[in-house]
């Protein structure tokens, strides 16, 4: 066990500037009350519901422990949401935190190896350990990484819904771990531009190039212009808000992207008129060596799901103390998979009537309509994804009694059941240190 404490410490709105009705709890622990941070006992890591940003004005990002919203990766208010804990006291929300995040940083330092527990970010930690270094600024590959990088995307928005539901569907984090763990990753030693000539269509039919990079197997990134794009898709995929901020000037808002990874080109070339300009091959592929505690209950656990997203993010994070994320094919490469898949399940939900908002990193973020709320269950369950137990008067889709570990996992969420929540966590975290011995 970590010399090192961790525990929840609870603002009220959020806001650091709170002097009254903060609560705070260590993992194992009870909650009490605190006015300021200096009431808050110097030798626990306080993972706080306040926003890095907030913190940084303050000065505050420099204290040893202090850390921000997002130290497990989700934040904490889209833990709250996701498990519907924003009604209940703030006193029982940090007792329930601590010990659901005490857990997934326990797991952390034994999957990890770590003999604390990270002092800024779990998903740094990975990224210290398993990240990849970036090419020099200026080089080819750096340029390539830069521009065919991005974590999410914002959508052209098309209307505002009166009395909407805003919420995020997301994937069920094991799972979608994974699946990106086990895939191969392009590395960048040995990178070669090739010449069109040895091309299909001498590389000017954007289709049959993705077809040849994916008969071939190849790490292939294209710099390309789109001409044109699908109406539906192109709102979607907008290259405007969500995209990279590289020099813009004298681009439509759906031609910003400059450099892609195949798992991208190959959405806008059967969605459009776009024109290949050159084309790069990785030196081979690699895999990350990392992999998931296959078992159900760790399947099943919120914590554990929670350690799989930090794991996976942590692949495409700098090798440093700050966690930034690194301009790597292999980040690129990433990216570009798990978004192009999300935008698959966002053309889905586009066309059920709601009106997606972003989507990345797992997730997709709608701005429901009350006429098509009923259908949130059912298109979930479609699609493969959870919803949020902040959702009232919903009919779940999922029957009482099953083994899926996506239909418990569900049923958990969406019946409340915190405490049967945190027992499958404590089943994990068991099993977890009996695998390691």
């Amino acid at each position: 066990m970590s010399d090192l404490r961790i525990g929840v410490a609870l603002f009220v709105d959020g806001s650091v500037y709170s002097d009254e009705g903060n609560f705070a709890c260590e993992y194992h622990g009870e909650p009490f009350e605190f006015f300021s941070v200096s009431d808050l006992p110097s030798q626990t890591i306080w993972i706080t519901n306040v926003d890095l940003g907030e913190l940084i004005l303050l000065g505050l990002q420099n204290n040893p422990k202090i850390a921000h919203d997002s130290y497990f990766r989700t934040r904490i208010s889209q833990i709250t949401q996701e498990l519907g804990l924003v009604d209940l006291p703030l006193e029982y929300q940090s007792s329930f935190l601590a010990e659901l995040l005490g857990v997934t940083a326990e797991m952390g330092r034994i999957e990890l190896g770590l003999t604390q527990y990270p002092a800024k970010s779990l998903v740094q930690a990975v990224g210290q350990l398993y990240g990849q270094r970036e090419y020099p600024a200026g080089t080819s590959i750096f340029t390539i990484s830069e521009q065919a990088c991005q974590r999410y995307t914002s959508t052209e928005r098309t209307r505002h819904i009166q009395n909407a539901d805003i919420f995020s569907f997301w994937m069920p984090r094991y799972e979608w771990a994974e699946e990106l763990l086990g895939m191969g990753l392009p590395v960048s030693e040995g990178a070669q531009v090739i010449d069109p000539s040895s091309l299909p269509e001498g590389g000017r039919d954007a289709v049959a190039l993705v077809l040849w990079a994916e008969e071939n197997n190849l790490p292939l990134f294209a710099k390309i212009r789109i001409n044109h794009i699908e109406e539906s898709v192109g709102r979607l995929i907008n290259y405007g808000t969500g995209a990279q901020k590289i020099n813009t000037g004298g681009y439509e808002a759906r031609n910003q992207r400059q450099w892609c990874a195949i798992p991208e080109l190959s959405v806008l070339a059967y969605s459009g008129d776009v024109e290949i300009l050159k084309v790069v091959v990785a030196g081979g592929w690699n895999r990350s060596g990392l992999h998931l505690n296959k078992s159900k209950i760790a399947r099943v656990s919120y914590s554990y799901g929670l350690l799989s997203e930090n794991i996976w993010n942590g692949l495409t994070r700098k090798p440093n103390s700050f966690g930034s994320v690194s301009k790597t094919l292999q980040t690129a490469w990433m990216q570009s998979v798990e978004r192009m898949k999300c935008l698959r399940v966002a053309e889905r939900l586009s066309g059920l009537g709601m009106d997606v908002l972003n989507y990345g990193n797992g997730r997709i973020t709608v701005s429901c309509p009350p006429s098509v709320r009923a259908l949130i269950p059912q298109a979930a369950l479609e699609c493969s994804m959870l919803y949020p137990a902040s959702l009232k008067n919903l009919n779940c889709y999922s029957p009482t009694v099953s083994n899926d570990p996506f239909t418990v996992m569900q049923n958990l969420i969406s019946g409340k059941q915190y405490g049967r929540i945190l027992e499958v966590n404590k089943m994990a975290l068991k099993e977890l240190a009996e695998s390691k011995k």
